[in-house]
């Protein structure tokens, strides 16, 4: 029955999303949203396109894993077919309790007035935000309060360094209104030099804090771009998000969120070529996580000719990607940290490991993306527009 046995799944891993203003199109909070919308439930569930979640089991395991278990899905589509019964409300199960202490966040930025978009279906927008803190400083949990949940699909957060600034003001000097419009990174030929300070989809769990000990710096001078994804509904809505960190003087464990690419495919030497009509173009990548950090951080307190730690991993390409995953070749064996078997740009994010693995200095990270433009008639590379592509890893490492 609903309130004996799928209540209570439903409130763990689609709630967080599918209620009442937040951005799942329908709430199912109660019997009846949820008994209404239970054809619609039954077919998301057997496609496995509902709850979003897009590492592989095979691979790796993660925190705040959204995915149904093989009983969780049974127990939904057998109550479905058997007509949703809704059962004895005296069998509801109590709220969810959420283990993880809250976080007591110092920081809070937002865009400094509401902003209505109007590209539909998807607009990217990146608003400067300019960090408050006199001296360095190391970001220790990040969170974003969405201004309007119905249509804030993701937010990703670049520190722009202060010798960045200006490249990236003129950026939105350039555009009227509150932001610049921006696609993947935060514009700009320094896009991808831009360092990671964390990202937000709707249904993230935990409370925003990063691993122990850990923490990311940001120089005194620097500024935010907090890039929005809005999915904008018909009829104007206005957002006025927020992101929230919590900051330390020092930390045990520097630590970066760090893109890993190909860098010649940027400069277009190799290029990323997919051709038109290609089914299956693969394009893959290998380096060392030391040398990674060294080129984009010098100067960095860890990185090469030393061991570092890998906590969270995710993949990120545009439209046309199928497939992608980034694994640590030990030499006589690998181990897999992401696998995604069936990309699907709307759902992306990076996702916490259960536990953390060493990456010593003589293992390599293999970045491996699969695309299948068997529908474009024109051949596509690296960009940052909409009809580009991208094959770009996403890991968050520390010092050991």
């Amino acid at each position: 029955t609903y309130y004996r046995d799928i209540k209570q799944i439903l409130d763990r891993k689609c709630a967080s999303c599918h209620r009442p203003g937040d951005i799942g199109p329908f709430a199912i909070t109660t019997y009846a949203e949820t008994q209404l919308m239970a054809p619609v439930i039954a077919a998301s569930v057997e496609a496995g396109t509902m709850p979003p979640w897009s590492p592989s089991a095979e691979c790796n395991t993660y925190k705040h894993d959204r995915s149904l278990a093989a009983d969780e899905r049974g127990a939904i589509l057998d109550w479905v077919a058997a007509g949703a019964p809704e059962g004895d409300p005296a069998d509801e199960p109590p709220p969810i309790d959420d283990p993880e202490p809250e976080v007591d966040f110092d920081i809070a930025l937002g865009i400094s007035e509401p902003f209505t978009p109007t590209v539909s279906p998807d607009e990217y927008r990146c608003f400067l935000l300019d960090w408050p803190k006199d001296q360095d400083s190391y970001a220790t949990a990040f969170s974003v309060t969405p201004g309007e949940r119905s249509i804030v699909h993701h937010v990703i957060a670049f520190i722009i360094p202060p010798q960045e600034v200006a490249a990236f003001d003129a950026l939105d000097a350039a555009d009227p209104g509150p932001g610049y419009p921006c696609y993947g990174g935060p514009g700009g030929e320094a896009s991808i030099k831009a360092q990671w300070l964390g990202a937000w989809v709707p249904g993230s769990g935990g409370s925003g804090a990063l691993p122990e000990g850990t923490g990311i710096l940001v120089k005194p001078g620097s500024k935010i771009a907090m890039q929005m994804h809005y999915h904008p509904l018909p009829g104007a809505l206005p957002d006025q998000s927020q992101l929230k960190v919590r900051t330390a003087a020092t930390v045990e464990r520097p630590a970066y969120l760090l893109p890993l690419t190909n860098p010649g495919w940027l400069l277009d030497s190799p290029p990323m070529t997919i051709p038109a009509g290609a089914p299956d173009t693969v394009h893959s990548f290998e380096i060392d996580l030391g040398s990674a950090i060294y080129y984009l951080f010098p100067g960095s307190p860890f990185g090469i000719g030393k061991p570092v730690v890998a906590h969270a991993a995710g993949v990120h390409m545009h439209t046309i990607g199928a497939r992608a995953s980034l694994t640590i070749n030990h030499g006589d064996s690998s181990e897999c940290l992401i696998d995604v078997p069936r990309w699907d740009f709307n759902w992306q994010g990076t996702y916490d490991l259960s536990g953390s693995t060493v990456v010593e200095p003589t293992d390599k990270v293999r970045l491996e993306c699969h695309f299948d433009n068997s529908a474009g008639d024109q051949p596509l590379k690296w960009g940052e527009g909409t009809g580009d592509e991208m094959c770009l890893g996403i890991v968050y490492v520390s010092a050991p």
